[in-house]
C-alpha cells in the first residue's frame, strides 16, 4: 500500500509499506492492504509502519489518518520520523523546541520594530498641525 505524510511544510514522507499500526488516544489499530476505508484522529500519538520487516516510527501531533483505495494519508500539524520510537520522539521534541525559540525571537523582533516605529512617529511629530 502507498503511504504519504503531509504537514504544514508540505509532503514530508512518501513510500510503499506493508502495513501500519496507528497509536492514538483510543488505543492501537493495524491497517493492512485492502482494509476498509477509515478515518482516524490522532491528538498526540505515533504510527509504526513496516516495510520489508523494517519498522519506522512517525510521531505526530494533531493528525488525521485516512485510508482509502490502499492509500494511507496522514495530515498532521507536526510530524517527525525515526528508526525507533525514541529517536522519532527526540526529533519531534527538538523540532518543537526550535520552533518555540524561533517564535520567541520573532516576537522580540516585532516588539522592537513596533517600539522603533512609535519613536519615529513621535520624532517626526506626525499628525500634529
Amino acid at each position: 500500500m502507498r503511504f504519504k505524510v503531509l504537514t504544514q511544510q508540505g509532503k514530508t514522507y512518501q513510500d510503499e509499506i506493508e502495513y501500519v499500526i496507528v497509536k492514538n488516544q483510543e488505543g492501537e489499530l493495524a491497517i493492512l492492504k485492502d482494509h476498509i476505508p477509515i478515518i482516524l484522529h490522532v491528538l498526540d500519538g505515533y504510527l509504526r509502519f513496516v516495510q520489508d520487516k523494517n519498522e519506522t516510527f512517525l510521531v505526530v501531533e494533531q493528525a488525521v489518518v485516512e485510508f482509502k483505495d490502499n492509500l494511507l494519508t496522514v495530515l498532521a500539524l507536526e510530524a517527525q520520523i525515526g528508526q525507533t520510537l525514541e529517536k522519532a520522539r527526540e526529533a519531534f521534541d527538538n523540532m518543537k523546541k526550535e520552533k518555540l525559540e524561533l517564535t520567541k525571537k520573532e516576537n522580540i523582533d516585532f516588539s522592537k520594530q513596533e517600539r522603533e516605529l512609535k519613536e519615529n512617529i513621535m520624532k517626526s511629530k506626525a499628525g500634529q498641525l
